[in-house]
């Protein structure tokens, strides 16, 4: 949109518009004033007797009659007429002041101006070109019903009507280029158009208005007509009866028509009952209940719509069950793959141990071994994890679910990771109150989601930064918050940084199998706990939290 177009105001284009209208008949009033002055000089006195005469204000010192050698009326001044100077001279300036004045707030405002003749355009442009031709007509005959006022009057009503009908003619034709396109007809052929694009319960729904209306005027016409033939049947008859026998006409068409109206509003009924099934379907499906149906009737104008929608849920039920059966397949693809290069890759660590004990070896040979040793491992982890978040995706993993206190859990893990807490060059500020705070959970499994953020923390962690860990309970729930700032720019929201196989290192530059958090959150979700990752430009804050045991709290706050 036009900013232009937003400041302006409607009452100073009115105000403009209004102005320019007045400047627009002043000339057309000058200009066939002119014009009848140039074919008959003695038009002029004559003018001005009758603007005089128009305006009452004929002043004393002024007689009139008529030249029959002229042909015309005549002005002569009396004696004491040399006020008629000052009077008209004083008119003239009111006329160039009231011209000044509507010249300046045509030009001042000619912004707001063309603003307000595009909202006059616009209203044109939704009225038909029958109507505009009624209107023009009209006006015709309303001038020929201006017989008996004077001369003066009917040119100044012709100059007026003049101007606004060409003005207005010109800018609807400006403005909308489509002003013969929109008549009855056209307007007609295109709601008929529509009607044949709409749906059948659209159709429907718009023939039962139309019905209604039609019937409602067939009645009250019925009625109206069912009334006079009454009356003029029985002119004859005594007034009470025969006003008795006319009422029963109106009677009986009202009722006619709240009856029509009354069925109108009970299909209307039935058509928002059958939508409040249809919407109750959409929300279990929404909810995940894919098995959710309608019982719309066939006689309902929402069957079609009814039987869409069930449509619908058979092919994303059908789609659901082939998603999770491909996963299913996936994941068991992986399972097994896992456990089958586990089982050769323990004898290559076990090898490689043997190696790093044998004596003798040269030094070059021992350091190959090492770095055998060391990728060995790595594999064996990644492995590991891979088995572990595909038994946990497949609900396989088992649990050894028993009450334990997390804060102790959460120091033993820091204490087992001192070797990797400190090689992080890190500033670690950990809070964990005494107090001890109850869970009821999978030690192994959650002291490998605390195991798998502080690493995550340490191998991605901005240099020198802090690393924040806090426990803390609050509203039944123990809830473990670990904060830091990442070395490498975050573009990933918080859901997508726990899917698997995902790395906040997009670069790869570090080791990692991008299932730390994966893990987390399956492990988390398996004990019956939350997890839930945040980011904040560069701020990484990962969240973990169970239910405290019954009256933990209370024993907290006490």
């Amino acid at each position: 949109m036009d900013t232009n177009l937003k400041s302006t105001n409607t009452f100073k284009g009115l105000l403009s518009w209004a102005c320019l209208l007045l400047v627009l008949c002043a000339c057309c009033l000058a200009a066939v004033f002119a014009a009848l002055v140039l074919v008959n000089p003695g038009m002029l006195e004559y003018a001005a007797g009758s603007v005089q005469d128009f305006a009452a204000t004929v002043p004393p010192s002024l007689q009139e009659h008529y030249n029959e050698a002229a042909g015309a009326w005549e002005y002569t001044q009396t004696p004491g007429g040399e006020s008629l100077v000052y009077e008209y001279g004083l008119k003239i300036g009111c006329a160039a002041a009231i011209l000044i004045t509507a010249l300046t707030l045509i030009f001042a405002f000619r912004r707001d101006r063309r603003a307000f003749e595009g909202m006059v355009a616009r209203g044109l442009g939704r009225i038909w070109v029958e109507a505009k031709l009624l209107a023009l007509g009209l006006l015709f005959l309303l001038g020929r019903s201006l017989l008996g006022w004077t001369g003066t009057e009917r040119l100044f009503l012709f100059c007026v009507a003049g101007v606004l009908t060409v003005y207005l003619l010109c800018l609807d034709v400006g403005r909308n280029h489509r002003f013969f396109g929109h008549n009855i007809i056209h307007s007609i052929l295109v709601r008929v158009n529509r009607y044949g694009d709409m749906t059948t319960f659209e159709q429907r729904a718009v023939r039962r208005v139309y019905s209604t209306i039609l019937i409602v005027l067939a009645l009250a016409a019925l009625g109206a007509a069912g009334f006079v033939a009454v009356m003029n049947l029985l002119s004859g008859r005594p007034a009470p009866i025969r006003d008795k026998l006319a009422l029963t006409v109106p009677l009986i068409t009202t009722a006619a028509v709240v009856g029509t109206v009354w069925w109108y509003i009970l299909a209307l009924k039935r058509d928002l009952r059958d939508w409040h099934l249809l919407m109750d379907q959409i929300t279990e499906m929404y909810g995940g209940d894919l098995n959710a149906v309608n019982h719309v009737p066939p006689t309902s104008n929402l069957y079609d719509c009814a039987m869409q929608l069930n449509m619908i849920r058979t092919g994303v039920q059908k789609a659901v069950e082939e998603g999770t059966k491909a996963d299913r397949t996936k994941i068991e693809l992986i399972t097994n793959v896992s456990h089958d290069i586990k089982t050769p890759l323990t004898s290559v660590i076990s090898y490689v141990e043997l190696l790093k004990k044998e004596p003798g070896l040269p030094d070059t040979a021992r350091d190959y071994v090492n770095i055998l040793s060391q990728k060995t491992q790595r594999l064996n982890g990644i492995v590991q994890d891979v088995f572990e978040v595909s038994k946990a995706a497949t609900g396989n993993i088992s649990l050894n679910l028993a009450d334990l206190d997390i804060g102790r859990l959460l120091q033993q893990t820091f204490a087992e990771m001192e070797e990797t807490v400190q090689r992080s060059q890190l500033q670690w500020r950990v809070d964990i109150p005494d107090a001890p705070m109850t869970v009821h959970a999978d030690g192994q499994r959650l002291y490998r989601v605390f195991q798998n953020l502080i690493r995550n923390c340490a191998q991605y962690s901005l240099e020198g930064s802090r690393v924040y860990v806090s426990l803390v309970a609050q509203s039944g729930l123990a809830s473990v918050s670990i904060r830091n700032i990442s070395k490498t720019e975050i573009t990933m929201n918080g859901e997508d940084l726990t899917a698997r196989f995902v790395r906040g290192d997009q670069n790869r530059t570090t080791e990692g199998s991008g299932l730390g958090l994966s893990i987390a959150k399956s492990f988390t979700e398996a004990c019956g706990g939350r997890f839930f990752v945040r980011t904040d430009g560069d701020l990484f804050v990962a969240t973990v939290q169970f239910p405290l045991v019954g009256g933990e709290e209370q024993k907290l706050q006490a």
